[in-house]
């Protein structure tokens, strides 16, 4: 009885420890950090291409409205 309770204890104990360890969600911050972000250029879509997307968009249209 006396083993199966400080085994138990052994346990909560343990598990308190490591779950009360602090932990730092962000990297530290360093000095040649950026705060600028450059956007990546936008590709313009070919003339087959846009009627590829524009026949999808008309076959979704058309199965939600019927």
């Amino acid at each position: 009885m006396k083993t199966d309770f400080r085994k138990i204890m052994r346990i909560f104990l343990a598990v308190s420890v490591l779950a009360g360890c602090s932990y730092e969600e962000t990297p530290p911050m360093t000095d040649d950090a950026s705060t600028q972000y450059v956007l990546p250029q936008g590709e313009v879509p070919t003339p087959e291409e846009v009627a590829q997307v524009q026949a999808i968009k008309q076959a979704y249209e058309e199965s939600i409205n019927s």
